[in-house]
């Protein structure tokens, strides 16, 4: 069990929806194989690519096209809600609530290591945005910190595959285009899955998977 230390805050969600509007949401290859394996919607239905010069500096793996470098996000509509939000009467509710991004799981905490002790505290931007801050009980973090060690190793992975792409790209292996990206990204997580989809040998996952797996994939 990890070692935590935590703020002593209130805090109740009041499915209000707003922190999915507000913010893109980074996700992994852990992260679209459980939406594909619960939902059947494969990962270029339901993510995008980000401009990371637009975005900043987000502490995630880029992905290179031929135009600059990207992150890969969940998709919003138009209005900016999350593609996974619904509305039942004045609630916002996630539909994919038991197996949604491990990063949508946090809020509004945010954390860092140091070695292997886990610190949270509560996220400057939420304070006076969020109607759940200050509402409810003092807040036990040890469900999320175990979301945190599994965070952090499905962040190592998502660089592995991501870096995998960007080879690929420098190699001039592939169209480094958003169309063939997407189709890189499905061809692996159906393979993960044991769902084998339409998967070009250009994208040479067989160097790929058993970095992500531990081992070959049977």
């Amino acid at each position: 069990m990890v070692t935590y230390v935590q703020p002593k805050v209130r805090f109740k969600c009041t499915l209000c929806g707003e922190c999915c509007r507000r913010y893109w949401i980074t996700v992994t290859v852990d992260d679209l194989l459980a939406i594909f394996i619960n939902s059947g919607l494969r990962p270029s239905e339901v993510s995008a690519l980000y401009n990371a010069n637009v975005a900043g500096d987000w502490q995630a793996p880029r992905i290179r096209l031929r135009d600059g470098y990207y992150y890969l996000v969940l998709r919003k509509r138009v209005d900016g809600s999350c593609i996974f939000n619904e509305w039942r009467g004045d609630r916002m509710i996630c539909t994919i609530h038991s197996y949604k991004p491990l990063t949508c799981r946090f809020y509004p905490f945010i954390y860092h290591w140091v070695y292997d002790k886990l610190y949270f505290e509560l996220y400057d931007k939420a304070m006076g945005y969020c109607p759940g801050v200050g509402n409810g009980p003092i807040v036990d973090l040890a469900r999320e910190s175990e979301y945190a060690v599994k965070s952090r190793e499905a962040k190592e992975r998502f660089r592995v595959f991501v870096n995998h792409w960007n080879k690929l790209v420098d190699d001039k292996s592939v169209e480094a285009t958003v169309d063939s990206f997407m189709n890189y990204l499905d061809c692996v997580i159906g393979l993960l899955a044991g769902r084998p989809l339409e998967c070009p040998g250009v994208f040479k996952v067989n160097e790929l998977l058993p970095a992500l797996t531990g081992g070959p994939l049977h």
